[in-house]
This record gives structure tokens, C-alpha cells and sequence, in this order.
């Protein structure tokens, strides 16, 4: 995913059209620095759960949210085949944080 939407390039882009909301187009305002979004490809293990204090533990995440190879990836949190019909292209609703607090507890 962050090969194109790396934060310079295509961020607001998404389909073939340029200007679309989904990618920061709208008052979300990304811009070119993307480093106070959630981090991408992490290992998310039990050692990661006890360090933080405030994640769920892994084995009770899923299952629409997928763990890869261990990892927190884009993909854990959004479908780029948007099955879900949901806004942002996510794997679950996020009303009431519902989709953060699958893995956070607080």
C-alpha cells in the first residue's frame, strides 16, 4: 500500500480519480506527513500486549481483523476491495471505535 500512498504520492487518489475523499481529499487534510498515523507492519504479539497495557490480546482479535504474518498491515484494518461497503474502505464499522477497540482496550 505504501508504495503509492506513502504520503507524496497518490494520497489523494483512489480508482483512477484524483480529489477523492477516501485518501485525504476532504477535512481529514493528510498532507505529505503521515507519521501520527497508525503504524503499519509491527508485530503484534503477546510481548507487544504486555509492554503496551492497552492492547487486547492477538488470539482475540479476529476475525475481521487479520493479522499478517503476526503483523499490523493496512490490510488489517482496511479492505481495498471494500466488501464491507463501509466508509474508508474498513473491515468493520468503526461507530463507537468499535473497529480501534478490537485490538485496543482503552
Amino acid at each position: 500500500c505504501l508504495s503509492c500512498h506513502d504520503g507524496t504520492v497518490a494520497l489523494d487518489s483512489f480508482g483512477g480519480a484524483v480529489g477523492s475523499t477516501l485518501m485525504g481529499a476532504s477535512d481529514a487534510n493528510l498532507g505529505t506527513d503521515l507519521s501520527n498515523d497508525h503504524p503499519v507492519s509491527f508485530t503484534y504479539d503477546n510481548t507487544l500486549v504486555t509492554a503496551d497495557g492497552g492492547l487486547e490480546d492477538p488470539g482475540t482479535i479476529g476475525p475481521a481483523v487479520q493479522l499478517f504474518a503476526g503483523k499490523v498491515e493496512c490490510a488489517s484494518c482496511h479492505d481495498v476491495h471494500n466488501s464491507t461497503d463501509l466508509p474508508a474502505l474498513l473491515v468493520k464499522t468503526n461507530a463507537g471505535s468499535q473497529l480501534c477497540l478490537t485490538c485496543h482496550n482503552k
